[in-house]
């Protein structure tokens, strides 16, 4: 910085300077204090926003319609070596006496023994089947026609199957394994040779099986009707609703119970977990707004509108009644506020709650008294769920159908025989369902009545690798002609295109293709129209509309139960945390939130002080200039004076001196 300190005149002119700018700076010093407790309030709501949004994550679990926490379940099992059981959610509460007979297998064949792995396999096609499912070819040649390369290429090539070299001892030979990758009594292996008996040797595994395939058996319960069950696989699904079985080990005649009981310690872990981020918030603001007497200093958000307003509303949520729920207030399950204002449990009380022990008070009532949830007056309309943006209904929403979802069915254009012989000239075929083609599939050879036939038709389809889950069902109609009906609804399933040697026995010329169609429908509030699009049986509220936006319904309605009005009324409740999500969610808003206002407010301030203080600062810098002006004249003015005085002094001195001589 220029200085012009002790020149002439020697005077600190800095300090001169500095004193007579200092309420300038005492002006920017000031600025700056209420610049930093600006930032220190944004930064403290930064912090609500973030507990905010911690406390939006917890609720999720809470506000789940379907799949809810409050549905699910978990089993144990007496012996778990012998069977284990895993719960969907929605299984019933209850204890199941379960006995496992007989496990199920994978059938095993080997074939005659070979003395060294090194001999030669005979050349040409062999091929693999396992069960109902595709054929699959190899080819055996100078690059793999040794033990080793047979089993090779079988377990490269071969999906369904394990290939092996396993020794016998008692033969003193080596000996190829096949091994199902299937368990159960139909996925027996069989093996068809092409290959050349002059080129090497030809395995042969016509032999007993190594391992036979067999059925699990199951039995349920212990008395004079006990229901016996058998499962290609040793994972049971279908004998006790919506519990999946795993058969570990056979125990037969042994007993293991299978109890079921809704998860009360996963819903509990939901509340609490809501009710720690709740009091987290509650008491982050409130520690945001102490005042200290000993210091006499308040806390950034002390006396603040806006943070106040933010945690009565919270307050108030969880103190609200709901509506149309036979649990209206979260008191009722043990959980409430205390003196302090923020959420404490009775852990027994929500205990007994979760498991049903609470007189009056069921998991559905807990449901309704969290999340959104919505009743039905029609077993064909089902409520699944909505969004932030559904709103409860005042008065019961409207659900009205104009078209029933459809699946995709094709008949076939000839009528079957009565009896169909099939062997490999009329065997394979391949078609496209839900735009899926599948690879080429083969029927087993045999003779088949037509429901026979439709019954293993369907079996192969549903067994293709390439067409997975999407599934189909077959059926005879009493013109003795197929039907093909896709398992899925709307417009996406499709069917077409059988097509190969089988089709004409199958009575299908290949030009046969049908679609699905999708629910078709609206919602209407108070005789107002809020548009709905369907996607196969759901039913999806547009997400502009002003009532029903994002509500979705399943509809399981036929197209002869639809009528002209509407099918069925529907109550949608908002809960405890339902609302508090809402709420939550408009504060977070990037929009139109009240934390986008306040966040605003303190950058707009921030940036007035800011340019109050640039102000300030370009005019000390300017008064700064002129006294350096000033003082600059000021050191020139004593220095020509200086000047002046030693000239005088000189000049005197020189007449002194010349008065002397003279004399």
């Amino acid at each position: 910085m220029f200085t012009i300190d002790g020149i002439v005149s020697g005077f600190d002119t800095s300090g001169i300077i500095d004193s007579l700018l200092g309420f300038q700076q005492q002006q920017i010093d000031t600025f700056n204090s209420r610049k930093a407790e600006v930032a220190t309030k944004q930064t403290s709501f930064k912090g609500i926003e973030a507990q905010l949004v911690t406390l939006q994550s917890s609720l999720t679990r809470l506000n789940r319609a379907t799949n809810s926490v409050f549905d699910a379940r978990v089993a144990s099992s007496t012996n778990e070596d012998v069977v284990t059981a895993t719960p969907g959610s929605g299984a019933i509460a209850s204890n199941y006496q379960i006995s496992v007979e007989q496990l199920a297998t994978a059938h095993q064949v080997a074939s005659q023994g070979f003395s060294s792995t090194t001999d030669q396999i005979a050349s040409g096609d062999i091929t693999f089947k396992v069960g109902d499912r595709a054929e699959q070819t190899i080819n055996i040649n100078a690059s793999n026609n040794t033990l080793k390369g047979f089993v090779n290429t079988i377990n490269e090539q071969v999906e369904d199957i394990n290939a092996s070299i396993v020794f016998d001892q008692a033969a003193g030979s080596h000996r190829i394994l096949l091994s199902s990758k299937r368990t159960g009594a139909v996925n027996s292996i069989t093996v068809n040779s092409a290959q050349d008996p002059l080129s090497g040797v030809l395995p042969d595994f016509s032999g007993p099986a190594v391992q036979p395939p067999l059925n699990a058996i199951v039995k349920l319960g212990s008395g004079i009707g006990a229901i016996s069950a058998e499962y290609d696989s040793n994972t049971v699904d279908g004998l006790i609703e919506n519990v999946a079985l795993e058969l570990n080990k056979a125990d037969p005649g042994g007993v293991i119970n299978i109890n079921i009981e809704a998860d009360t310690e996963s819903a509990k872990e939901a509340v609490q977990g809501f009710v720690d981020n709740f009091n987290t918030i509650i008491e982050f603001i409130d520690t945001q707004s102490q005042y200290n007497p000993d210091t006499e200093v308040g806390n950034p958000l002390l006396g603040d509108r806006s943070a106040s307003t933010i945690k009565n509303k919270l307050l108030t949520i969880v103190s609200e009644t709901v509506p149309d729920s036979a649990v209206a207030r979260l008191s009722e399950i043990g959980v409430d506020l205390d003196l302090q204002g923020k959420l404490a449990i009775d852990s027994a009380k929500l205990d007994q709650a979760l498991k049903g022990e609470l007189e009056g008070i069921d998991v559905k009532d807990i449901r309704n008294l969290f999340g959104l949830n919505g009743v039905s007056t029609s077993s064909g309309v089902r409520f699944l769920g909505g969004t932030g943006r559904t709103e409860p209904s005042q008065t019961p929403y409207e659900v009205d159908i104009t078209q029933a979802a459809e699946q995709a069915l094709v008949t076939a254009t000839n009528a079957a025989a009565a009896s169909i012989v099939v062997d490999g000239t009329n065997n394979s075929f391949e078609i496209t369902v839900d735009s899926i083609v599948s690879e080429t599939l083969t029927l087993n050879p045999g003779t088949y009545t037509t429901s026979e036939l439709a019954a293993h038709l369907e079996s192969v389809i549903n067994s293709s690798s390439t067409l997975g889950v999407h599934q189909v069902d077959v059926s005879v109609g009493s013109d003795n002609r197929l039907s093909i009906t896709t398992e899925a609804y709307g417009s996406a399933a499709n069917i077409s295109s059988l097509n190969g040697t089988a089709a004409s026995i199958l009575g299908f010329t290949g030009s046969e293709n049908d679609a699905g169609q999708n629910v078709a429908g609206r919602f209407l509030v108070n005789g107002v129209e809020e548009i709905a699009k369907g996607t196969g049986r759901i039913l999806t509220g547009d997400p502009d509309n002003e009532n029903t936006a994002d509500l979705r319904v399943e509809v399981t309605l036929t197209a002869a139960q639809i009528n002209s009005g509407s099918e069925a009324e529907l109550t949608v409740t908002q809960g405890i945390t339902g609302r508090l999500n809402d709420y939550i969610r408009s504060v977070l808003d990037a929009e139109t939130g009240l934390l986008k206002t306040v966040n605003e407010t303190f950058e707009s301030r921030i940036a007035s002080i800011d340019k109050s203080i640039e102000q300030v600062e370009k005019l000390t810098e300017s008064k700064r200039e002129y006294l350096i002006a000033e003082f600059t004249a000021l050191e020139s003015i004593i220095n020509e004076l200086q000047t002046t005085g030693n000239f005088i002094s000189t000049q005197l001195t020189s007449l002194g001196n010349f008065s002397n001589n003279k004399k």
